[in-house]
């Protein structure tokens, strides 16, 4: 347990909370969780599910009809995958992610992550008992090759990367994730994609997957879900894709430990890949608005550098000029201005002078709460 230390996320959520219960008004943007409902047709069916009697176990691989709707929905993509054989589903992407960890890495590997990253996974490293190792990237998420490069060496069994990238919106290209696959095969490490963001993404962009870059599933397991996309961050649904072998090991992990996924959730993820996507489609318009609203704002406050993001919905803004480390001025702004942030610190060491903010909230307390941030710093200078 001295391994795993507390979410930096949740100690700034549950701190706030407490505030928040002794009346303090508080702007929150620590969480990332979106702020919309899951939408009503993904809903209905999980009742319908419910009414219908789904609420026994069902196979640790999953539900067959979901399992093939996750073939269905990468073959739209022209994705050749098998979800009988190379898909399985999760009680969240976190225990994909975690399966995929413990049926690869052994004790004594080092583990690279491109860096910022979301903090669990050095936590799942460490938990392995394997070494996590960032590889810092160029800002707004720009893979740096020689960075990478001369961070492999033979005790390196895994690459984790997260596209689009929490904190920093930031997307990896095609050709980035092709010298990625590359040096993968090259040096003998597998990569773990995160892509549970993929479809929240801005300006015409399009995510690519790793999938696309190693369609035979030779070093890849790629991560997947439905909390971000469909606002079922609740529901606990994920899924994982990858060679028949990894899968396997992943199936006898979760046979041993969660037994399955929910059952009626299960049955709402199959809606929620095959059903109407038109709200999907209205939530990340909704997204590219408040990302306007809140990169403006920050790089208008004097001191303060915010990359415009390209997908997820946070901003990951760089108060060098305060002069205060990360944890510390996000204890300051929560307690002195009720506005809730996540320290940079936990997505790396480099990234001490920044603050994560998730915007998925709305534009009114976007507006009013950096307000309050810009008022803060301009009494704290």
């Amino acid at each position: 347990m001295e391994r795993i230390p507390p979410s930096g996320t949740f100690k700034m959520f549950e701190l706030a909370n407490r505030l928040e219960s002794e009346g303090k008004r508080i702007f929150h943007f620590e969480v990332g969780q979106p702020d919309f409902p899951t939408p009503d047709n993904i809903v209905k069916a999980g009742v319908d599910a419910l009414k219908q009697g789904f609420t026994r176990y069902t196979s640790s691989r999953g539900i067959p009809s979901l399992l093939q709707a996750v073939e269905t929905f990468y073959g739209k993509r022209d994705i050749d995958i098998d979800g009988g054989k190379n898909v399985i589903i999760t009680p969240g992407a976190k225990m994909a992610l975690f399966q995929g960890f413990l049926s690869t890495i052994d004790a004594g590997d080092d583990v690279l992550i491109l860096a910022p990253g979301w903090p669990t996974y050095r936590v799942m490293a460490r938990t392995a008992s394997a070494k996590p190792v960032d590889v810092n990237t160029k800002p707004g998420y720009e893979l740096d090759e020689e960075a990478l490069k001369n961070a492999i060496d033979k005790s390196v069994t895994a690459l984790v990367i997260s596209s689009p990238n929490n904190p920093t919106g930031g997307i990896l290209t095609t050709e980035q994730l092709k010298i990625i696959f590359d040096l993968a095969v090259d040096h003998d490490f597998a990569i773990f994609s995160d892509e549970i963001y993929e479809a929240i993404v801005y300006d015409g962009n399009i995510q690519p997957s790793m999938l696309e870059v190693d369609p035979y599933l030779e070093r890849s397991l790629v991560i997947n879900g439905f909390s971000k996309t469909y606002a079922m961050t609740g529901w606990r649904l994920g899924f994982a894709v990858g060679n028949e072998e990894t899968i396997d090991n992943m199936v006898r992990i979760q046979q041993n430990t969660t037994s399955c996924a929910t059952s009626f959730v299960q049955h709402a993820g199959v809606e929620a890949l095959g059903g109407d996507q038109s709200s999907i489609i209205q939530m990340v318009k909704d997204y590219q608005q408040r990302r306007d609203v809140i990169t403006d704002l920050m790089n208008k406050i004097p001191g303060v550098s915010c990359v415009n993001p390209q997908g997820a919905f946070y901003v990951f803004p760089d108060f060098s000029a305060v002069g205060l480390s990360s944890q510390t001025l996000a204890e300051l702004l929560l307690q002195k201005a009720g506005v809730c942030s996540t320290p940079g610190i936990v997505f790396g060491k480099k990234y001490d002078s920044h603050l994560r903010f998730s915007y998925a909230a709305s534009i009114t307390d976007i507006q009013e709460g950096i307000a309050v941030l810009a008022e803060f710093l301009l009494n704290l200078y």
